[in-house]
């Protein structure tokens, strides 16, 4: 874990520890996972904060992966695998991946994406960065989320919009000329909008980048997230 002159490379330490905190908060999920299943709600009073570490625990494994991702891109280690994809078969993976937990909080969620709908991007950075978003709008969301993909002009769209109060206005994000904002304030570093922004800047076709955007144009005026593909 040394550079090129002999010193201690913290890039590589800090990247080695984050996988091992990865590891360690994926463990700990799946205990909680069988103690809650053992437990079930009609006999554990604490079935509540057991969702709530469930949220909290997939939300730290999320960042965790997040920086990983970032790291290895910034080091040129990584390299989208821009595929053929069906649009619908990504939703509905995270929809499964997520409905039990937002179930836990009364919150539900629906799917609109047409069943023919495909494009070229990177499955896993794509599911992954949906599926993160989706956790995230567990703690805003009031009883709705919805999940969809579309075609906007020459993009694939894939979009994630709640009944919640909105983003706040250092969150609201137009697209590749904006960047994301950190606040003091309210704790955000920002890490969300900037790995998915990233992500999103990694898909590339004909002189297009990919962007993203927020606004507060979702259920009843609620937060609407959307990644755009060329």
């Amino acid at each position: 874990m040394t550079d090129d002159t002999g010193k201690p490379d913290f890039n590589i330490i800090l990247a080695n520890a984050v996988h091992d905190m990865k590891n360690s908060v994926g463990m700990l999920l799946t205990v909680l996972d069988e103690i809650d299943s053992r437990c079930g709600p009609e006999r554990c009073a604490s079935h509540e904060r057991f969702s709530q570490l469930r949220y909290e625990g997939k939300r730290l494994s999320s960042n965790l992966v997040q920086v990983l991702t970032l790291y290895r891109i910034n080091e040129s280690r990584y390299s989208p695998n821009i595929t053929e994809n069906d649009a619908c078969d990504v939703l509905e993976e995270c929809l499964l991946d997520n409905e039990g937990l937002l179930a836990l909080r009364g919150i539900e969620i629906d799917m609109d994406c047409d069943e023919d709908l495909q494009g070229f991007f990177d499955h896993e950075l794509v599911s992954g960065l949906i599926s993160s978003v989706i956790n995230n709008a567990w703690k805003y969301a009031c009883r709705r989320i919805r999940i969809g993909a579309q075609r906007e002009g020459d993009y694939l769209t894939f979009y994630v919009e709640d009944d919640g109060e909105g983003f706040p206005a250092f969150m609201l994000h137009e697209g590749e000329q904006d960047a994301p904002a950190i606040s003091f304030k309210s704790g955000s570093t920002g890490l969300g909008l900037y790995f998915a922004a990233t992500i999103a800047a990694l898909h590339e076709h004909e002189g297009r980048q990919g962007f993203i955007r927020t606004r507060n144009n979702g259920i009843d005026g609620g937060g609407r997230f959307t990644l755009f593909i060329p």
